[in-house]
């Protein structure tokens, strides 16, 4: 790739300007519920990680605002410390028709509190640094210490089906990134044939039935064996939060604490080395299965997330970022990053396109992660030109859900919030751009 344009002053007014007209968009603000809808048309509800990006973003529009947030969120722990994976609540931007389907999905997934049964990565925790990084707001942090501390262990704890430290989830859709191709193998789906449409459809709907009969117990789950999976977005999120958490900690005086989570980022990222590195491909792939782990060596963006959990060794590092994430058959392309490389779409079909995160697709999250993890090891450089190519293409198409990775087209829907993360990467990555920020 050619150097691209450097990023101005005016990009950053540019870029601030539309993220705050979509937040608003976006906003739900009552009384002491404070939110930000992914898309007040097709999501329009609180949801977990979603909350972490948007909150990393406010950081740099309103941080008393992203704290307000992130106080939301941690408010909705469950049972045992449970995050949902999405919350129902109050809100003035649904439709009547959104609101009748809701009520329709609240009878399978979701409880009577409208708390969605399933989890998510924990962007929430990382944010929470980046949010008290700026504020410094220590009463905040008090306040929200016990919904946070709760939330990551529950994940630390109940979700540890393996016994080996990492994370399992147990439908695709706790990853984050629904219908990943790395998830294929697992639903039965191949590289051809007219079932795959059919089955991408009815598996999703199916496992989360067979979940629900289980009542979500991870005990009984891991038993069944159905669907568990150490998946590499959630386990690299939560180490990224085990190292917020340590040193959060740290901040409030709590040493044992920040002893424990610093522990436990150490042991976890031990764990991936030792059960999720191919030393053949150089990089990591997800692990499946309870009495029969195995890899699922399907390379995705999910497979270069060790740099984000930020305590991936030098040379492993190295590999992952030249032979991979630096590579122009892969994943360095014009617009970066894919999420699925073309080389592994070749033989697919059309059908992979129609699945959210299976065909062509650049998000914005996964270029924010990719791109922190580029500079924090010593990738200044192409962390820069990535974020002027990712600014440049948001900017270009508008506020979308995520980009065509083969033209930089927006698709599906307009006015998401996450393309406001681009924010934080101009300031991480282009910093006399980004000025006075806000």
């Amino acid at each position: 790739m050619n150097d691209p344009a450097p990023l101005t002053g005016e990009d950053w007014k540019e870029l601030a300007s539309e993220a705050r007209r979509v937040f608003a968009l976006n906003e739900v603000d009552r009384g002491d519920v404070y939110y930000h809808m992914p898309s007040h048309d097709h999501y329009p509800s609180l949801f977990g990680w979603d909350s972490g990006f948007h909150a990393a973003a406010m950081t740099h529009l309103d941080a008393v605002k992203a704290e307000r947030e992130l106080e939301t969120l941690f408010r909705q722990e469950g049972k045992h410390g449970h995050l949902p994976h999405e919350t129902l609540l109050p809100h003035h931007a649904s439709r009547p028709r959104l609101r009748k389907m809701l009520t329709l999905l609240v009878r399978l997934g979701f409880d009577r509190n409208g708390a969605s049964y399933m989890v998510d990565p924990p962007s929430y925790h990382f944010a929470a640094e980046m949010v008290f990084r700026r504020t410094r707001n220590e009463a905040w942090l008090l306040r929200s210490w016990d919904g946070m501390r709760r939330s990551l262990d529950f994940l630390l704890e109940e979700r540890n089906a393996h016994g080996d430290g990492l994370v399992t989830i147990f439908h695709p859709w706790e990853s984050g990134t629904d219908m990943s191709p790395q998830f294929f193998s697992a639903m039965g789906l191949d590289r051809s044939g007219w079932r795959n449409a059919l089955r991408s459809h009815l598996y999703p709907t199916a496992l989360f039935a067979f979940n629900l009969l289980k009542g979500w117990d991870a005990a009984k789950l891991a038993a069944a064996d159905r669907f568990a999976c150490e998946e590499l977005t959630m386990n690299c999120l939560t180490i990224r939060a085990c190292r917020s958490m340590s040193y959060l900690a740290g901040e409030l005086g709590k040493g044992e604490e920040q002893d424990r989570y610093a522990r436990r980022a150490s042991a976890m990222m031990d764990a991936m080395d030792e059960l999720c590195w191919d030393e053949r491909e150089g990089c990591y792939f997800p692990r499946f299965g309870i009495k029969r782990p195995r890899l699922a060596r399907r390379k995705t963006a999910d497979s270069l997330m060790p740099l984000f959990g930020g305590l991936c060794s030098g040379a492993r590092a190295e590999r992952v970022i030249e032979e991979h994430l630096l590579n122009a058959d892969e994943f360095w392309t014009e617009y970066p990053v894919p999420f699925n490389p073309e080389s592994e779409l070749r033989g697919e079909g059309e059908w992979v396109d129609r699945r959210l995160w299976s065909g062509h697709c650049v998000w914005i999250n996964f270029c924010w992660m990719l791109a922190i993890g580029l500079g924090e090891y010593g990738y200044e450089k192409e962390a820069r030109e990535m974020t002027a190519r990712v600014v440049r293409m948001v900017l270009r198409e508008g506020f979308h859900e995520y980009y065509d990775s083969r033209s930089g087209e927006g698709r599906r829907i307009a006015d998401f919030c996450w393309p406001a993360l681009a924010l934080d990467m101009m300031a991480r990555f282009w910093p006399h751009a980004a000025g006075g920020e806000a």
